[in-house]
């Protein structure tokens, strides 16, 4: 379907891969694996023609058409939002505007009827009179309400306007798919619907995904970009990880083995160098040195954080409880109507639900951001809250640098303790004293989970703690959140962290709340909605 063949990129002197060869084929889902900035997006555009390689050619298989998920939600501002979706089928798209032209003509002549019967003839071998119902169907499986669909683009949120922009690139199932982090802003429910939509389709599909759920779901390819190169594994996320983990301890046990055989060389040459009898062998030895010693070695681009929470000191049994709480913002329905629940120490809890239904809202109760119009929530009297908000702008404003930044959140002002904690989190020697407003969002969450770690607190409320994080930092907050021994209440989409970590789990629904004591997971198997 498409070939990319001998593809360089490089910014700058920084090559991102070089002499990268693959070939993408019909019924196949390739997900691209990386760390953040190692040039998955980048070979994405690349495919996608929207930028040109330093070497090496794309090729796109003739008749085939391609859809794009692009990330301009704001170019489309003037527009209604279903003729957003339709121009993903671009030849549809023209006819429609063509033949609209013809019908708007006050002089319409016998020569214009002839050419527009053309036009129409074409436009119904394409079945473009049931484009607009598909891109309406497509949009409202995406969680795009059907209120919106004859609106304009500059009147719905940007979180609408991403998947908006999704469904352009799939309502008219082109042959090739091209999808750059296409379940970001995506609820588990729409996620769910996406990953069955593409488990069926039958063209050919590249996705960059940090979400190990929807690429074991979908996958039949990984694509490692790595090592300045681009590996591929047959196989779902699971099995990649599984043979990586061989490669990398064969990898690791190789680098030990020369190092070994060049200590033994150097060892030999210190000995016999001044011996005349041997100076030869000396000599041979020598060059073999050079030659092992001036091997090109191309370090991975992935580094992991090493995130650990501690406790100040552990909580007592009781940490919240909200008794019939209600709440609603102005002007709107209930989004909580006589809801009770409790949190015990070390409980694990994860809160799900679609979009807008109250996810973060009920952080903000527990916290006190917001106050419920009827009921109560206590808190117990050793409890020490560590919070991680999902909208975290407000707190990089000015021109800080990062470390003058995370000493407004810690009594302990030892420069070495918080360089200690922000090298954790990868912002080493002079990176500390970048401004924290020009930050990317995945420095963001390094810098806030540097926060959590120096705060110490016995409790930690984390709304989307895994955005703009890469695998490899998904992970290591995975692992550093099951050996967290405080209580935990977060809210997540990533089906694979929210397993991981909770035992418990708040669903929120529109028939109310379920407090499910088991993963999420094993919830909606017993409802059968995987």
């Amino acid at each position: 379907m498409i070939t990319a063949t001998d593809i360089a990129i490089s910014f700058g002197e920084v090559p991102l891969y070089e002499n990268v060869s693959l070939r993408l084929t019909a019924g196949n889902v390739y997900g691209f694996i990386g760390a953040n900035g190692c040039g998955k997006s980048t070979f994405i555009k690349a495919l996608a023609g929207d930028i040109e390689p330093n070497t090496g050619i794309v090729v796109l298989d003739p008749g085939a058409r391609m859809g794009v998920l692009r990330q301009n939600q704001f170019g489309f501002d003037d527009q209604r939002v279903l003729d957003v979706v339709l121009q993903g089928h671009s030849e549809v798209w023209d006819l429609q505007q063509r033949m609209d032209a013809y019908y708007a003509k006050e002089d319409f002549s016998d020569a214009d009827g002839a050419a527009l019967a053309k036009l129409q003839e074409r436009f119904d071998e394409l079945d473009g009179y049931s484009q607009e119902s598909n891109a309406a169907e497509v949009l409202t499986n995406l969680g795009v309400p059907p209120h919106t669909h004859d609106g304009l683009m500059s009147d719905i949120d940007s979180a609408l306007k991403v998947r908006v922009l999704l469904a352009q690139a799939i309502f008219s199932r082109p042959e090739v798919l091209l999808l750059d982090e296409p379940t970001n802003n995506l609820d588990i429910e729409t996620i769910a619907w996406l990953e069955r939509f593409l488990a069926d389709y039958e063209g050919c599909i590249a996705v960059v995904s940090h979400d190990r759920h929807f690429l074991n779901r979908v996958c039949t390819h990984i694509c490692d970009v790595d090592f300045r190169t681009i590996r591929t594994f047959i196989g779902n996320w699971d099995v990649y990880a599984a043979s990586e983990q061989l490669a990398r301890a064969q990898r690791s046990k190789e680098a030990s083995r020369i190092e070994k055989q060049v200590e033994k060389l150097k060892s030999f040459v210190e000995r016999f160098k001044s011996n005349a009898a041997r100076s030869r062998q000396a000599t041979s030895r020598q060059k073999q040195i050079d030659q092992m010693s001036g091997q090109r070695v191309i370090p991975s681009s992935r580094v992991a954080p090493r995130i650990l929470f501690r406790q100040a000191r552990p909580s007592g049994q009781d940490i919240v409880k909200a008794e019939e709480i209600t709440f609603a913002h102005p002007d709107d329905a209930p989004l909580f109507k006589d809801f009770s629940f409790r949190v015990d120490r070390a409980d694990r809890i994860a809160v799900v639900g679609r979009n807008g239904i109250g996810k973060t809202t009920l952080l903000r109760l527990l916290l006190g951001e917001l106050q419920p119009s009827k009921g109560l929530i206590t808190w117990g009297g050793t409890v020490q809250k560590g919070y991680f908000p999902q909208d975290n702008d407000h707190l990089f404003q000015g021109d800080h640098t990062i470390l003058e930044w995370i000493s407004q959140f810690t009594d302990n002002q030892d420069i070495n303790h918080m360089r200690a904690m922000l090298g954790r989190m990868l912002f080493g020697g002079d990176e500390v004293k970048k401004p924290v407003n020009v930050l990317s969002g995945g420095e963001r969450v390094r810098c806030m989970l540097s926060m959590l770690m120096l705060q110490e607190a016995n409790v930690l409320i984390l709304d989307e703690p895994t955005n703009h994080l890469d695998l490899e930092s998904i992970e290591a907050l995975q692992e550093a959140l099951t050996d967290y021994a405080g209580t935990l209440i977060f809210v997540s989409h990533d089906r694979a962290f929210v397993d991981a970590v909770s035992t418990r789990a708040l669903i929120l629904s529109d028939e109310g709340c379920t407090d499910w004591k088991g993963t999420y997971s094993d919830f909606r198997a017993s409802r059968g909605l995987d």
